[in-house]
C-alpha cells in the first residue's frame, strides 16, 4: 500500500503524520467502516487506538468477533484537523479524494456486509444524509451495509447504551442468519 502511504489527493496530506490504512482479515466477510482517523490513530497509524478503540473493541468482542476477523477502515485515511489539536469531520473534497481507497478495500476484501460507524461514515459510504432513519437496520446496497453510531457515541452518551445494545444484537442475529461464525458474545462495561 506504498502508493496510499503517499497520497496526496487533498490537503488533509499537508496536515496528517501518517496516513491510517484498512487493517484486518484479506479475507474477512464483515467490514467496518469508520468516519476518520482521530489523534491517536494518526500518531500510531492503526483504526480505533485511542478511548473510542477501546469501546470498538468491547463492541467486537459482544458481537463474539476479533479485529483479526474483520476488516476496518476509515472513510477517510488521514486526519482531518484545522487546528492540529482537536479533530473534525472530513470535508466533503476529502471524503470524494479517499473514495478511491474505500473502492479498493472494497475490491480486495469484498465483504459480505459493511458495518459503517456513526453518521459521517454512513453518509461518506451511502450519500444519504438521514443516519437516523437507518440506524440499526440493513442498507440496502451492492454490499449490505449495517449504520451504527460510532463507538465514541457512548463515551458521551450513557443513555444510548441500551439503544445500542439493542442494535448490535440485530446485527448478531444478521450475522448468524448469514451463517458468519461469531464467538459467545462476551460483556463488557459499556454493554452491561
Amino acid at each position: 500500500m506504498q502508493e496510499l502511504r503517499k497520497c496526496d489527493q487533498c490537503g488533509l496530506a499537508q496536515t496528517r503524520t501518517q496516513v491510517v490504512p484498512g487493517t484486518g482479515s484479506d479475507h474477512a466477510r464483515i467490514m467496518f467502516t469508520a468516519e476518520a482517523p482521530g489523534k491517536q490513530e494518526d500518531r500510531i497509524g492503526v483504526g480505533f487506538s485511542g478511548s473510542a478503540g477501546k469501546i470498538f473493541d468491547e463492541i467486537l468482542a459482544h458481537l463474539g468477533l476479533t479485529r483479526d476477523a474483520i476488516w476496518l477502515n476509515n472513510a477517510v485515511r488521514c486526519r482531518p484537523t484545522d487546528t492540529g489539536s482537536k479533530n473534525r469531520a472530513p470535508h466533503p473534497l476529502e471524503i470524494a479524494a479517499c473514495r478511491p481507497w474505500l473502492e479498493h478495500d472494497l475490491r480486495h476484501v469484498q465483504p459480505e456486509i459493511m458495518v459503517t460507524l456513526g453518521r459521517t461514515a454512513f453518509l461518506s459510504v451511502t450519500g444519504e444524509a438521514d443516519f437516523a432513519q437507518f440506524r440499526g437496520k440493513f442498507y440496502p446496497s451492492t454490499v449490505p451495509i449495517f449504520p451504527l453510531a460510532h463507538p465514541a457515541y457512548l463515551i458521551y452518551r450513557k443513555t444510548a447504551v441500551d439503544g445500542y445494545r439493542n442494535d448490535l444484537e440485530q446485527l448478531r442475529q444478521l450475522l448468524l442468519a448469514r451463517n458468519i461464525p461469531l464467538g459467545p458474545p462476551l460483556p463488557s462495561r459499556f454493554m452491561v
